[in-house]
């Protein structure tokens, strides 16, 4: 995802805050119908860095350093990042979304920005998966029907037909059974449980992987992949993780714009098809593409990166030129078990519940309470019970259990 270019100006609206300090304990009452206040536990979505458009969601347009839980909603089960505008999924099904909303990407019918979660309007059923690019949303259903709102300009919306926005979700054409979504900039890719990858929307650097470089607003086939298990969607090109049929070995395939090496195949030349990213751990145990640069996580907790490390994002010395091919960004045993690439930033889960960050931090999107530029991975300050991070353009967010106060009968 590209650096966002221009701001608008906006005015902020209440806070709005979910957490013990942020919610009323009732007033007593009669013996019979007391109230006790108890501690529960519960998923929430946190957020730390740019917020110029509110896309932090948490009511204000003020740069946060230090992560704040916002009101997106209790029992998040997943949060998604895109340029300027996030999106939570809850166990409900349900799905939130908070940010930039000039073409529709927030799903609630209009195109009023909103700095407090909304709730998206005409999701039916039960939502599994969510994704954001630059300026659109996905959902993915439990049917295995995959779909869309915001910005179709180059037909991102997968609707058959290249229009200005869709301001409502709409159903992807095609597609039944998929399994996995991801959003680029401004494409879509979807995996079939079959293992099967379909793209669609922008095509100019190859990003549909069909061979082509024109834009399709209805999903393209994925040429050559068979088998795959896991799909990312970066800036303007695409990994995919595929499964061999005759061993354990996990290979990655990538396709599309490799101006800063992020197709790790030792050169900077761009290609239509997927080929094979060389060098790395024979297993994988994730994948992320983010603005010109992409990383994998070994099963040891290891992780490898490629292209753009101009501002620190492959979190290797010194900063400079594009890396071709995959290079050791943390060692094995560092207890890493998700990553997630965003504009020129890194964000990793540990297992123990807390976050790394590393790369750019002039928006403060590493956590650490400063917006200084630093070497190396930093850890996000206070954070713990993080179950999923999701890193967007200039902007991080946590799904983390917190504690919040329950009424139950005394």
């Amino acid at each position: 995802m590209k650096v966002l270019q221009r701001y608008r100006r906006l005015a902020g609206c209440a806070t709005v805050i979910l957490g013990l300090t942020s919610l009323a304990v009732p007033a007593a009452a009669p013996a019979q119908a007391r109230v006790a206040a108890t501690p529960v536990a519960s998923r929430v979505v946190a957020s730390w860095g740019d917020n110029t458009v509110g896309q932090l969601g948490d009511g204000t347009t003020v740069l946060r350093t230090l992560f704040h839980d916002i009101a997106a909603g209790r029992d998040v089960v997943q949060v998604a990042g895109g340029r300027v505008h996030g999106l939570a999924l809850r166990s409900d099904g349900t799905v939130s979304a908070w940010g930039l909303n000039e073409h529709g990407e927030l799903g609630d019918g209009t195109t009023t920005d909103r700095f407090t979660p909304v709730q998206v309007k005409g999701l039916t059923g039960v939502i599994t998966q969510v994704a954001a690019g630059e300026g659109f949303s996905l959902a993915l259903r439990s049917d295995g029907t995959v779909w869309a709102w915001g910005q179709n300009d180059h037909g991102q919306l997968g609707r058959g037909i290249i229009t200005s926005e869709g301001v409502a979700p709409a159903r992807v054409a095609v597609l039944n059974h998929v399994t996995k979504i991801s959003a680029g900039r401004k494409f879509g890719l979807a995996l079939r449980s079959d293992g099967i990858v379909f793209a669609w929307g922008a095509g100019q650097f190859g990003q549909l992987g069909n061979g082509a470089t024109a834009d399709s607003p209805v999903p393209v086939k994925i040429a050559g992949l068979a088998q795959v298990t896991g799909i990312s969607a970066g800036s303007d090109a695409a990994l995919a993780t595929e499964a061999s049929a005759i061993s354990a070995v996990t290979s990655v395939w990538a396709w599309g714009n490799n101006d800063e090496g992020q197709l790790g195949d030792g050169t900077t030349i761009s290609h239509p098809t997927p080929g094979r990213v060389t060098g790395l751990p024979v297993s994988i145990a994730g994948i992320s593409a983010g603005n010109q640069f992409a990383a994998v996580l070994g099963p040891d907790g290891s992780v490898w990166g490629w292209g753009s490390n101009v501002l620190g994002q492959l979190d290797i010395a010194p900063a400079g030129s594009a890396v071709t091919r995959p290079v050791n960004i943390i060692a094995a045993g560092s207890r890493i078990t998700q990553i997630s690439a965003g504009g020129a930033h890194m964000l990793a889960l540990r297992s123990d519940g807390t976050v790394l960050g590393w790369g750019l931090n002039v928006r403060g999107q590493l956590g650490n309470g400063t917006q200084s530029q630093v070497t190396g991975a930093v850890e996000v300050t206070n954070m713990g019970g993080a179950t999923q991070v999701a890193a967007g353009t200039l902007s991080s967010y946590a799904v983390h259990t917190v504690l919040v106060l329950s009424g139950q009968s005394s």
